[in-house]
């Protein structure tokens, strides 16, 4: 009797959400894939992110085919073969396209950077080949400039002048040394002129 033993329920979390996806998340720390959002929650084919993430998941060397895709999935060779088109560029496109990333490259731009530029906000839905939204991306966007080369370390910066209290009208002011602020020595400035004139 020397422990109190409620049997009443645990409150919950205040911060948990009460309805919609709930995560429990496990770390991993072996055979695991670390798949981007942008590809997890695509628009558009459910199939497409899948064979995404599952080609993603296979060792390199791993026949990708559709006969070979075909084998692991339960869906058919058409969404399996319509899937593959929307992941992947013939080689026609390839060519076309390299000339243009490799002026990026050549221009100091990352493979990060054109990879984020060229997938940023892509439509949900493709008319034709995406390779065209690719190539008039590099095409019509400008080159980003070269970051301006740092100041060298020898350039002081200016020093910062005291603050001053106006002997006229006791406003603080940034001057070297005591004396007037700029409204008192326009108007001290004004009476000496009406005084001499």
């Amino acid at each position: 009797m020397a422990d109190p033993q409620s049997n009443a329920r645990l409150r919950a979390d205040a911060g948990a959400p009460t309805t919609g996806v709930i995560h429990v998340r496990t770390r991993l720390t072996a055979d695991f894939t670390v798949i981007s959002n942008a590809l997890a929650q695509r628009r558009g084919s459910a199939v497409t992110v899948g064979v995404a993430a599952y080609i993603a998941s296979l060792p390199d060397g791993s026949p990708v085919t559709i006969a070979a895709l075909c084998e692991h999935f339960s869906e058919g060779e058409i969404l399996i073969s319509r899937a593959l088109r929307e992941l992947v560029l013939s080689a026609h496109e390839a060519a076309r396209l390299a000339p243009a990333v490799a002026e990026w490259l050549a221009a100091g731009v990352g493979q990060r950077e054109i990879t984020e530029l060229l997938t940023a906000r892509l439509p949900d839905r493709f008319r034709a080949r995406p390779a065209s939204v690719l190539a008039f991306r590099l095409r019509e966007t400008p080159l980003p400039l070269p970051s301006p080369a740092p100041l060298p370390p020898s350039v002081e910066r200016p020093a910062v002048l005291p603050f001053q209290t106006c002997d006229g009208c006791e406003r603080a002011f940034r001057a070297p040394g005591p004396g007037h602020c700029r409204s008192c020595r326009d108007r001290l400035g004004e009476q000496r002129l009406r005084a001499a004139g």
